[in-house]
C-alpha cells in the first residue's frame, strides 16, 4: 500500500501545511519548499531523518493493521473503574504527532490518518 505525503508540518513563516514523506517511492531528497511562501527547509541531520522514518513507518504499520485493530481495545484501569477504548476510536479521534526541531525551532510533525473503516469479520 503506497500512500504519498503522509507527514506534514506547518511552515514557520506562513503556517501553511507542508506535506511530505520520507518513505515514499520517489525518495526523500532532504529538501522541502513551502508551496505558499517559498520558505525552504533542508533536513541534513541524520538523527532527525532516522526519527522521521521510524515515525512514518510506525504510523504506516498502524494503518496497515486496520483489520486486527478493528477488534482490539486499550484497557484503562483507574481504581475500581475499568474502561476499554477500541483502537479504531483512538486512531480517528487522536492525532499521531512527533515534536522535532526544524531550523532551530520546535515543530510538530503530524501523520495524516484516514479514518479506519469499521472492521467486521467475514462470516463463513
Amino acid at each position: 500500500m503506497e500512500m504519498d505525503h503522509q507527514l506534514h508540518f506547518n511552515c514557520q513563516r506562513c503556517e501553511s501545511p507542508i506535506p511530505f514523506s520520507v518513505l515514499g517511492r520517489e525518495g526523500f531528497t532532504g529538501s522541502l519548499c513551502c508551496q505558499e511562501c517559498g520558505q525552504k527547509y533542508t533536513f541534513k541531520d541524520d538523527t532527525l531523518l532516522r526519527q522521521l522514518r521510524q515515525f512514518e513507518a510506525l504510523c504506516s504499520q498502524i494503518h496497515a493493521s486496520e483489520e486486527i485493530l478493528g477488534s482490539t481495545s486499550i484497557a484503562i484501569d483507574v481504581g475500581n473503574h475499568h474502561v476499554q477504548v477500541p483502537f479504531n476510536i483512538l486512531l480517528t479521534r487522536l492525532r499521531s504527532v512527533i515534536e522535532l526541531e526544524i531550523n532551530g525551532k520546535k515543530s510538530t510533525i503530524s501523520f495524516r490518518v484516514e479514518p479506519l473503516k469499521e472492521y467486521s469479520p467475514q462470516k463463513t
